[in-house]
């Protein structure tokens, strides 16, 4: 793994086909279909903290609208916050996580 640190320069909600556009300092790519990401969310209320094990595992069933991404925001220099149709936007998605989801690191 490198020891460089990407950061996003653009992202880009595409609704028509239900995928996050992510353009990297890099010049690379990534897309990210919506219900994996919303499944990848690792705040505390989907996948636990502590002794709380959490709401989200592989049985988990999404209604269209907890997998319906309305924006995206910053957070500092290293990652973004989905905003979910279900006012659910509490997951930090790090660079870092994120390049590695997509096969970049």
């Amino acid at each position: 793994m490198s020891d460089v640190f990407h950061r996003a320069t653009d992202w880009e909600i595409v609704a028509p086909t239900r995928v996050l556009r992510v353009t990297w300092d890099d010049g690379n790519v990534s897309e990210y279909a919506w219900e994996p990401l919303r499944r990848a969310c690792m705040c505390a209320y989907c996948h636990g903290e502590g002794a709380y094990q959490g709401e989200v595992n592989e049985n988990t069933r999404f209604t269209e609208e907890q997998t319906t991404l309305k924006e995206v925001f910053p957070v500092g220099r290293y990652g973004l916050t989905p905003s979910w149709g279900d006012g659910h936007d509490t997951g930090i998605y790090t660079f870092k996580m994120l390049r590695r989801a997509s096969g970049l690191e």
